[in-house]
């Protein structure tokens, strides 16, 4: 058994390893068909692309047809999203003419031609094709333009959990067999209905999620402003502390001047001089010195 991946999750090289059954082959699927050798059936599921599934089949069936062995091809991903819309993991591995306009940013949606925020997307893992349908564009059209040209293929769309693809020699000693089983999957309008609602939900779910980290996200940045209020009244108070010392401060100053005053007020000098002032406020001088002046400056009033 063959497996072919570019770049294997870590499970799946200590799989391999551990398997005799296993051969890991780590390149990308259209150079390694070329040089593994023929199996009796073929599973792909990597790219999902025109070219790359295109290419797939024609390497598969080469190989096969120089070992005079029957193509059976499983194929994954024929119905919503990739099977009339391109996805690239790798745009740089593709022909830059079998390319279209595509977006590692942006999401799809059923029945929506084009590409929007949210949806089904990649998060920067993958592209998608900013458009559904039209010429080589998809997985499924890709199989379905191969098995144009070549009558002696038949092909079973089963549409459930994004579509399984089955493609095989109709002149197979298995073929009745085989498409007695599909008959039954193949095309199947509650399958359809079911998948579609299966879709609805599973974008749901995803829309459930983005809401989920908005709300995350503003959680963070309203804590992040509550630290900040945090620290900045804490400094406030700090402030205040500060300043209430300093009133503190000044009131005793105040009434150690009071006291102070009130010794002066007391005094026999002051007591001349407030009389000497009553003299000069008879004969229209300035208001003059007295105690209860004296005691109004002091208070501020």
């Amino acid at each position: 058994m063959f497996c072919v991946d570019p770049h294997p999750a870590p499970g799946l090289v200590t799989l391999a390893e551990r398997s005799p059954e296993i051969e890991l082959v780590q390149q990308l699927s259209v150079d390694a068909l070329a040089s593994i050798e023929p199996c009796d059936a073929y599973l792909i599921d990597g790219d999902h692309n025109h070219y790359t599934v295109s290419r797939e089949l024609e390497l598969i069936e080469t190989r096969q047809s120089s070992a005079g062995k029957d193509v059976l091809v499983v194929l994954h991903d024929m119905g919503w999203p990739a099977g009339r819309r391109d996805m690239y993991y790798d745009p740089g591995a593709i022909p830059a003419e079998a390319i279209h306009p595509h977006t590692f940013d942006k999401g799809v949606r059923p029945g929506v031609e084009g590409v929007a925020p949210g949806g089904f997307r990649g998060e920067g893992e993958f592209a998608w094709a900013r458009h559904e349908g039209g010429p080589a564009n998809g997985v499924r059209t890709a199989v379905e333009d191969f098995v144009a040209t070549r009558p002696h293929l038949a092909l079973g769309v089963v549409p459930s959990v994004f579509g399984l693809g089955v493609l095989y020699e109709a002149s197979s000693p298995y073929a009745d067999r085989l498409a007695a089983i599909l008959s039954t999957y193949a095309d199947n309008p509650m399958l359809e209905r079911l998948e579609r609602n299966r879709i609805t939900l599973y974008l749901r779910v995803i829309e459930l999620q983005d809401t989920l980290a908005t709300a995350y996200r503003d959680l963070e940045t309203a804590g992040l402003r509550i630290r900040d209020v945090e620290v900045e009244n804490r400094a406030l108070w700090a402030r205040v502390g500060e300043l209430e010392g300093q009133v503190d401060h000044l009131e005793e100053a105040r009434a150690a001047a009071v006291r102070e005053l009130e010794v002066i007020l007391r005094s026999r000098p002051f007591l001349v001089a407030e009389r000497v002032s009553g003299l000069r406020r008879l004969r229209g001088g300035d208001p003059g010195l007295s105690r209860e002046r004296m005691r109004t400056l002091v208070d501020g009033s």
